[in-house]
């Protein structure tokens, strides 16, 4: 159990980081052997769907090859505590952020227990090694803000027949904040190397983060340079270094940053062996766009800004009132007639013009339609 050692030091490392700017809630996870198997992994789809601000949907398919006669696995889904600004304590003995867990073998649905752990030890002869209220209690008395430093087990029977078998398992979760992220979303991917083959044979990741998002994702997990498919509307991919002050010491990574209108983004590989974990990162639009608004002292604004509803965007001028108020259409590539306007969006690196798109208020969501009412006064 070294391996999940070193996770639980380099989420600790993580939980750090948002100390008490911000929410550090869960982290996915590979659904992984508790018990020694040479069961081998397949197939993997992974789907990550933003269900709202707050919120993902996680959906794993997998195909599972068993080489011998049926036996029985205990199965394990590994979950951190939270940390940061939050409120670590379980609920009803589940971990605090996750919800609608369910698990799907071979098209029948499987009952699973949830036990929270002190350590990588875990499972010993055949039992699980769980923690009592009060250990738990002083663990939340002795780490208060920064993070407890139990973690939870959803754990189940599998059992596999000779031959393919297939899994499929969901759950929502809430997604993490900052000062810095308008929202953050991990998912351990390394624990796919404690199947018997050490890899997955064919893995597909698939993530959709609603209509008009603005993130980055690591590079790290994937093979050099990764190539994304795009289905749906993409304004533009770009890679980009940057430093991760988490290490020690400091090393210069690279993320690929998108620019997405709606759709979903699709990375295929074959023998997948990832060395690092999935980091998935909306930096804050307030970041990018001060305020008060000044559009001369401002030349970009950021294809998210309208969802930074914790801050009040001011405007010191009529021209930048009225560069906000047409921020919705100009995320949908309405062409300006407006000198100002042309001007200013056609430099927004997000701009995509559109000759068939005509603006309509109606037509609008609620949330922008509050916008433009809120400039339009």
């Amino acid at each position: 159990m070294k391996y999940l050692t070193h996770l639980l030091l380099f989420f600790f490392l993580s939980i750090i980081a948002y100390a008490n700017d911000g929410a550090y809630y869960v982290s996915g996870n590979q659904l992984i052997p508790v018990t020694e198997t040479d069961i081998t992994v397949k197939k993997e789809i992974l789907s990550i769907k933003r269900k709202n601000r707050k919120q993902v949907e996680v959906d794993v398919y997998y195909e599972f090859y068993n080489p011998g006669n049926t036996k029985q696995v205990v199965v394990g889904f590994e979950a951190f505590s939270p940390g940061g600004d939050v409120n670590p304590n379980p609920k009803n003995g589940r971990h605090p952020n996750i919800y609608d867990f369910t698990v799907k073998m071979n098209e029948s649905s499987l009952p699973y227990k949830v036990a929270m752990v002190k350590d990588s030890v875990y499972y010993q002869n055949g039992k699980f090694k769980g923690i009592t209220r009060k250990q738990m209690n002083e663990s939340l008395e002795d780490h208060g803000w920064m993070s407890a430093d139990f973690f939870y087990v959803y754990h189940f029977n599998a059992d596999f027949k000779k031959g393919l078998n297939t899994l499929k398992h969901t759950y929502t979760c809430d997604l993490s904040t900052s000062v810095d992220y308008a929202y953050s979303f991990d998912y351990i991917l390394t624990a796919a190397i404690r199947w018997g083959n050490k890899q997955i044979d064919d893995f597909t990741l698939i993530i959709d983060m609603g209509e008009f998002q603005d993130f980055y994702i690591d590079d790290n997990p994937f093979r050099d340079n990764p190539k994304w498919d795009i289905h749906g509307n993409k304004l533009s991919i770009t890679s980009e270094p940057y430093i991760d002050y988490r290490e020690t010491p400091e090393q210069e990574k690279t993320r690929t940053r998108f620019m997405i209108r709606n759709g979903e983004i699709i990375y295929k590989a074959e023998n997948f062996r990832p060395k690092a974990e999935l980091a998935i990162r909306s930096f804050r639009a307030i970041a990018f766009t001060p305020t008060p608004f000044n559009y001369e002292e401002t030349p970009y604004i950021s294809y998210t800004l309208i969802e930074s509803e914790d801050y009040s965007i001011s405007t010191t001028d009529e021209t930048s009132k009225k560069i906000l108020k047409n921020l919705p259409f100009a995320r949908r590539g309405y062409i300006f007639s407006s000198p100002e306007l042309k001007e200013y969006y056609s430099g927004q690196i997000w701009y995509k013009p559109d000759s068939n798109y005509k603006a309509v208020l109606s037509e609008l969501p609620k949330e922008e339609q509050d916008w433009v009412m809120r400039y339009s006064k």
